[in-house]
């Protein structure tokens, strides 16, 4: 048995397994990939996607090392000698090089590097999934999501990986951008060297690459927090204004925040000027419209704004106003 063919028995052993375990959440009514990459959003989380490629790439390299030391006979270059040379007499022999690899990790066992590339994605994702769900309770509108398996399975593959490096809204996102490319340069790092033994068992990864995916992780979930704690406007009803009428602000981030409570009050303008009679009502802002919004008795377009109870300031929204 040659590296290659022991490479691909691995990685068949693994996505059996973890085609076996979807087919048996599959006849719980339930599913298994759903469950390790959806977010509580319905979109795909960029946190558990990693948790989940690393679960996988370092269960293949163990699941290899496995096969060689305890199922593939003991190459001669191992035996015939001492062991403190076995290494250099095995240089040229890949299979004999994974099974003292195996042998080293029984011995040595997982070395730091290991428990920060596993436990940094998922720390990102235990912060990641706080984060949303807080945002899922506080938030007083549906959040919009993609139906990305609508239009074939290929456009909905295509669909389902774009999300991973993607807004709400579908333009890139830089923070989960980032963190998609550092861990995908040291993922194809970690392969490639394991599929160049040298007897140590898994490959060693550089403080490098650690230390980018690391700060690529936190500024993933710094990001998630911020953009959380940003308010917005989705829709203004009625649609056009007149003065001095009442008028319901629909959002998010617009009132108070369960996960944080205080005692403020939102405050409303148009075009800087304050509306009067803030209140919350059902989760949404209710405020009466300021005088002289129309000009010369002419419609005109204003820009209304909501500064929330913890500094939040939301964008420009328009409003005909009469």
């Amino acid at each position: 048995m040659n590296l290659a063919g022991l490479a691909l028995i691995a990685a068949a052993a693994v996505v059996g397994v973890l085609l076996t375990v979807q087919a048996i959440t599959l006849v719980a009514h339930s599913s298994f990939l759903s469950t390790v990459i959806l977010g509580e959003d319905g979109r795909t989380s960029t946190s558990k996607t990693f948790i989940l490629l690393w679960t996988l790439l370092v269960a293949w390299a163990l699941v290899a090392l496995l096969i060689a030391g305890e199922f593939a006979a003991s190459h001669a270059c191992i035996t015939s000698g001492p062991a403190a040379g076995a290494v250099k007499r095995c240089q040229h022999d890949d299979v004999a090089l994974l099974q003292l690899g195996w042998s080293h990790f029984l011995h040595a066992g997982l070395t730091g590097s290991y428990l920060v590339l596993l436990g940094v994605p998922a720390a990102a994702g235990v912060a990641a999934k706080g984060i949303t769900q807080a945002q899922a309770r506080s938030s007083t509108s549906v959040k919009t999501v993609k139906r990305s398996l609508q239009g074939g399975w290929l456009r909905g593959l295509i669909a389902r990986m774009a999300e991973i490096f993607s807004a709400d809204d579908g333009s890139t996102d830089v923070a989960d951008f980032q963190y998609l490319i550092f861990n995908l340069i040291t993922a194809v790092y970690f392969a490639s060297e394991f599929l160049q033994p040298k007897g140590n068992g898994l490959p060693t990864i550089p403080d490098t690459l650690l230390g980018l995916t690391s700060v690529s992780a936190g500024l993933y979930v710094g990001k998630k927090a911020v953009t959380r704690s940003q308010p917005s406007i989705t829709s203004v009803f009625p649609g056009i204004l007149q003065d001095g009428q009442q008028f319901t602000i629909i959002g998010t981030g617009l009132t108070v925040d369960p996960a944080a409570p205080t005692t403020g009050l939102a405050r409303v303008t148009i075009d800087g000027v304050p509306a009067t009679g803030v209140r919350e009502s059902n989760g949404d802002l209710v405020a009466t419209a300021p005088h002289n919004l129309a000009v010369a008795g002419q419609p005109v377009t204003r820009q209304l704004q909501v500064l929330s109870p913890y500094g939040g300031i939301t964008a420009n929204f328009p409003v005909q106003c009469v």
